[in-house]
């Protein structure tokens, strides 16, 4: 396991970014990213648009994102439903484990799509731009997800407005631009146990 990849992993459990987890905690996170590999279906959709989309024209997050862009790529992603399914079935008889196994696999999912992004045909890809960021509504996942036509993949709502399966992601990807990661105006801002901590998600 690489040190980034532990410290994504730890970040996401809320250590502390100086901390030393104990051996237990490093031998979940290791049995957790053995277990993915036989659970996780990752799957991938997207499709390139030449021009901002209406809630993408309504929100300053978003077009400030977009800035200088020559186009974006919208996207989805997911683990599978199986992933739910076997965090759902060990939180009955190992929570300690199931909090380890659902950080590490928000933790892999993001490199899935990081690894694949990386050989999609286009150039100058900008970062991974998803709802919640900048301010943006949480609830503009459900816009992407239906205009990809995401339930191809697996991906649905709950009426609450909640993706599954749980371990899904959808975003924007611009190409071209310089928007840069910012945690300004983010609505998880107030109280981000992160900038607490001195630190950033990203």
């Amino acid at each position: 396991m690489s040190d980034e990849r532990k410290l994504d992993i730890l970040k996401y459990l809320g250590y502390p970014k100086d901390a030393v987890p104990d051996e237990i905690v490093l031998g979940l996170i290791e049995r957790s990213l053995g277990e993915l590999d036989k659970q996780a279906r990752f799957q991938y959709v997207y499709d390139h648009y030449a021009e901002p989309l209406d809630f993408m024209v309504q929100n300053d997050a978003y077009v400030e994102y977009l800035k200088g862009a020559e186009g974006f790529i919208l996207c989805a992603t997911t683990l599978g439903i199986q992933v739910d399914r076997y965090i759902k079935r060990i939180e009955t008889v190992d929570m300690q484990y199931a909090v380890v196994f659902d950080a590490t696999a928000s933790v892999y999912l993001e490199e899935q799509a990081d690894e694949y992004e990386k050989s999609l045909p286009f150039e100058n890809k900008g970062f991974r731009f998803c709802p919640g960021y900048g301010g943006t509504p949480v609830t503009d996942s459900r816009a992407i997800a239906d205009k990809l036509r995401a339930h191809k993949i697996g991906i649905t709502f709950l009426e609450s407005g909640l993706m599954v399966p749980m371990k899904s992601m959808v975003g924007i990807i611009r190409l071209g631009g310089e928007s840069r990661k910012s945690c300004k105006g983010c609505v998880a801002a107030k109280g981000c146990p992160y900038l607490q901590q001195k630190t950033t998600c990203w």
